[in-house]
């Protein structure tokens, strides 16, 4: 108890000191309790989205008549969907009592930007990206050194310094429609390939129909790299 109570209070007042010290007490276990939860959610969610780095800064605003609390306190995220404004229940056990903190986080990672001006459809490269400490908002959606977008293509043009954000990003056009490609076949080790005609646009991935040059057939087929097809049928 001695650790909570304010030495100013307790050398000149030691009774009334005593007895200020029980809702601080009671308070900070609360707030702790809220804040701990709030970090590791917070971290967890920047984790999944490859983000490192993190400066979390919280301000907590407490439920009214916070009481004092014996047993450790029940905590749960009613409402995390915005860093800027987060619900969290907490209770009370021995009370019986609840009530809610609103957690105002502001959240800075490590995330990706445009080092210059960026052309749409360009597939991204290691010179195209810059690395500095943003706000972030919407994690999900923005990558970390661990996820750098190499390879994807803004869907329209970029100004430097802007975020790269993954919704803004897609998987560059590797074949276009009426365009040659190689359709390949393998089955047991053994590659047959034969010329092709692209009946769609396709990215790495995706599967469109193609036409055998040789056959007329037409086929399903998966975009690989290189305007290679990769047979499905």
């Amino acid at each position: 108890m001695a650790k909570f109570t304010k030495p100013r209070y307790t050398q000149a007042w030691p009774l009334l000191g005593l007895l200020l010290s029980l809702p601080v007490q009671a308070g900070n276990s609360a707030e702790q309790a809220v804040r701990q939860h709030a970090v590791q959610l917070i971290q967890q969610r920047l984790s999944d989205a490859g983000l490192g780095q993190a400066d979390i800064r919280l301000q907590l605003l407490p439920p009214r008549d916070l009481p004092a609390c014996v047993q450790a306190w029940r905590v749960e995220a009613t409402d995390s969907r915005a860093f800027s404004r987060m619900r969290f229940s907490v209770g009370c056990p021995d009370k019986d009592w609840s009530g809610d903190y609103i957690v105002r986080a502001s959240v800075n990672a490590r995330v990706a930007s445009a080092a210059r001006d960026l052309p749409a459809g360009a597939p991204l490269q290691k010179e195209d990206i810059a690395w500095s400490q943003r706000p972030v908002s919407e994690p999900a959606d923005l990558f970390g050194a661990s996820s750098p977008p190499l390879g994807l293509a803004a869907r329209a043009a970029l100004s430097q310094g802007q975020l790269l954000r993954r919704k803004q990003l897609q998987a560059p056009l590797l074949v276009k429609r009426g365009g040659e490609v190689r359709i390949v076949a393998r089955q047991d080790g053994i590659e047959v390939s034969n010329a092709g005609e692209a009946l769609a646009n396709g990215r790495k991935g995706e599967v469109i129909r193609v036409r055998n040059v040789a056959s007329g057939k037409v086929i399903s087929a998966r975009v690989g790299a290189d305007g290679e097809v990769e047979a499905m049928d």
